[in-house]
């Protein structure tokens, strides 16, 4: 047998057994209108499978693993946003039991907006997250410019480093911090996360940065320099419209990631007006429907930017560093 056809034949029967599986789960176990979306996912795995039984042999360039793993990367990510909805929309004073909500509540969005603690704690997490991409733009972009262009020792060693900083656990550095921001007069203030937050923000906006950097046409700008261009021309002719977008986007990455942040927003904000609006949340003093509510808005900021600016982001993320 053809590795391909043998390797299809794999992911049809994995395909198969596992929307088998789902099918008796919501048959069996399921109760109420969530069945029917046990039973509809389990549908399409198995027409996967059968499908994948039928074009097993044939010619065409095709990957059912890919299938499947696309099939499974969908629920992996639509049924958490889709049950932090439902959360959502329960009634007051009831739990959560069904991802179909039967008397939906609509106004819980508004209800979350009218609060003056979420109000203040999505202005720190904007404020602080603005700053932190600000100055780490500043930093980063004459470093990744250095790292990119030219031949500094060690260089290549660089990326190496940066994914580390990017992995340290940023709660080591919140204990010293909050004794010299206490000391300073910062602490319990919005400006008391930013200085630790470019820990996260400076790495990743060169880590993003340097390959926007190394890949960009720079015989361009030698030719527009040679025909005698001053710095404002060079500016308007090469940096606005070849690197600017890019580097916007590496912004627009740096500021989603540090708006984000839960660990230095809780541990930096002794006053609930100084802590970001992750930190509020999952201190719980939000109710539950709110908070999801509030989660999903949250999530705006990341969908905008991926329908945007998809290619970019796709291109940024998937690119190597020498």
């Amino acid at each position: 047998m053809n590795p391909t056809v043998r390797s299809r034949l794999w992911a049809a029967g994995t395909a198969f057994v596992v929307g088998f599986v789902l099918a008796n789960v919501g048959v069996l176990v399921v109760t109420g209108a969530d069945r029917w979306l046990w039973l509809a996912v389990a549908a399409v795995l198995m027409g996967t499978g059968a499908v994948g039984v039928l074009v097993a042999d044939t010619r065409r360039r095709l990957s059912l693993w890919a299938v499947l793993g696309l099939e499974l990367a969908v629920v992996g990510t639509v049924a958490p946003l889709w049950w932090t909805a439902a959360v959502a929309l329960t009634p007051s004073g009831t739990t959560a039991t069904s991802m179909l909500p039967s008397s939906p509540r609509w106004s819980v969005l508004g209800d979350a907006l009218r609060r003056d603690d979420v109000r203040e704690a999505a202005l720190t997490s904007v404020v602080v997250a603005t700053a932190a991409t600000v100055v780490a733009m500043l930093v980063a972009v004459p470093a990744a410019y250095a790292l990119a262009r030219r031949r500094v020792r060690g260089g290549r060693a660089v990326p190496v480093v940066v994914v580390g900083v990017l992995l340290l656990p940023l709660v080591a550095f919140a204990g010293p911090w909050s004794d010299t921001a206490d000391a300073l007069g910062l602490l319990g203030s919005r400006w008391a996360v930013a200085p630790v937050l470019l820990l996260v923000a400076v790495p990743l906006a060169v880590f993003l940065s340097i390959p926007v950097l190394r890949d960009a046409p720079w015989s361009l700008r030698d030719s527009i320099r040679s025909d005698g261009a001053d710095r404002r021309q060079e500016l308007r002719a090469f940096a606005v419209p070849v690197l600017l977008p890019d580097l916007l986007v590496v912004a627009a990455l740096v500021w989603v990631l540090s708006a984000q942040d839960v660990v230095l927003g809780a541990a930096l904000g002794p006053t609930p007006d100084a802590r970001t609006l992750p930190a509020t949340l999952l201190l719980g003093q939000v109710p539950p429907a709110q908070a999801a509510a509030v989660g999903l808005l949250w999530l705006l900021p990341v969908i905008v930017l991926v329908a945007v600016a998809p290619r970019r982001v796709r291109r940024l993320i998937g690119r190597d560093h020498p």
